[in-house]
């Protein structure tokens, strides 16, 4: 039988290998959240000059 050391984390007690896992999904959930952000900007601006060259507003 192998006892593993538990590690705390903002989850509770895991194993290293869960804690692992949970970091990388915690990286990848923030930098999808800032991705989006800066794609819904990105149509914003576009919107935008759309709507100047056709003299219309928003």
């Amino acid at each position: 039988m192998v006892i593993v050391k538990l590690i705390h984390s903002k989850f509770g007690y895991q194993t290293p290998e869960w804690t692992a896992a949970d970091a990388r999904l915690e990286k990848w959930l923030k930098q999808k959240k800032i991705d989006e952000k800066r794609r819904s900007n990105e149509r914003r601006i576009l919107l935008q000059k759309d709507n100047k060259k056709e003299g219309g507003a928003m």
